[in-house]
């Protein structure tokens, strides 16, 4: 299982996610019967293992530990310190993926299949390209957040023209399809050659 310090920030977690649950000062993600497999983080000379539960063990100074992660931009994380370098701050999530998950097409990014940042299980990974991500992301509910900031100025629809596709807006164009914003609001506002969507 699973396992973030208690905080109140993370007591939502229980009613968005059924499978979640508090004990002793802890929140758990879901139990798993599957046998749990480790692994030792790379580049990191044997001090620190991961698990395929997405647990992480120290071995620092000899002692071997299960470390208690911390919550980084909503993911579980723990820190890294190498010898003779920085001390660093490592989600979970990927060092699961790092060490567990191929990646031939060498993506970036990694996705948690049902949506809950905090089940780091091997089976819950898949490596994404940053437009999968966003697109399992909106498939799922996960940004209706971001319909919500969404002003006025910013929900003049648009053309998809690779598609012939109609959005209530660019921005949201751009959510559905994976296009990064900024890069698609520049070129359609000035007409560049290889834009993607027009104002209507």
């Amino acid at each position: 299982m699973r396992v973030c310090p208690k905080s109140k920030n993370l007591a939502f977690l229980v009613d968005v996610f059924p499978q979640t649950f508090y004990h002793e000062g802890f929140f758990y993600a879901e139990k798993m019967n599957t046998q749990e497999i480790w692994k030792p983080v790379a580049e990191c000379n044997g001090e620190y293992y991961v698990s395929s539960w997405g647990r992480v063990k120290s071995f620092k100074f000899g002692k071997e530990r299960i470390m208690k992660p911390g919550l980084s931009r909503g993911y579980l994380s723990v820190i890294i310190s190498k010898t003779n370098e920085k001390v660093k701050c490592k989600t979970i999530h990927k060092l699961v993926a790092l060490a567990f998950i191929p990646n031939p097409e060498n993506k970036p990014s990694v996705n948690h299949k049902d949506g809950n940042k905090l089940n780091n299980h091997i089976d819950n990974l898949e490596w994404n390209t940053y437009k999968e991500n966003i697109q399992h992301a909106w498939k799922n509910g996960l940004c209706e957040s971001t319909r919500v900031a969404i002003t006025k100025r910013q929900s003049k629809p648009v053309f998809d023209l690779l598609t012939s596709t109609k959005y209530d807006s660019l921005k949201i164009a751009c959510l559905q399809t994976g296009e990064n914003y900024w890069t698609q609001k520049n070129r359609t506002l000035n007409q560049r050659k290889n834009q993607r969507f027009f104002y209507l």
